[in-house]
């Protein structure tokens, strides 16, 4: 696997775990993608960290909410 397609798959990823967010909590993209990208869970999957990026979307969008929620 390249490093570009390791990207784009990555990127996929990011989208769909922000858009399970967005829809699970009803908040807008804008808030969703926000809040994914100050998440130590998304810099996790970035630096492939005990492979969350084969969880299914909709469970790294509760990790990320949770955190989220913790914080705030």
């Amino acid at each position: 696997m390249t490093i570009e397609s390791k990207t784009v798959l990555r990127a996929n990823k990011s989208a769909n775990v922000i858009m399970s967010m967005c829809d699970l909590y009803n908040i807008s993209l804008e808030k969703g993608t926000d809040i994914y990208y100050k998440s130590d869970i998304a810099d996790m999957i970035e630096d492939g960290v005990a492979d969350l990026h084969c969880r299914s979307d909709k469970y790294l969008a509760t990790l990320v909410w949770d955190e989220y929620s913790n914080k705030f």
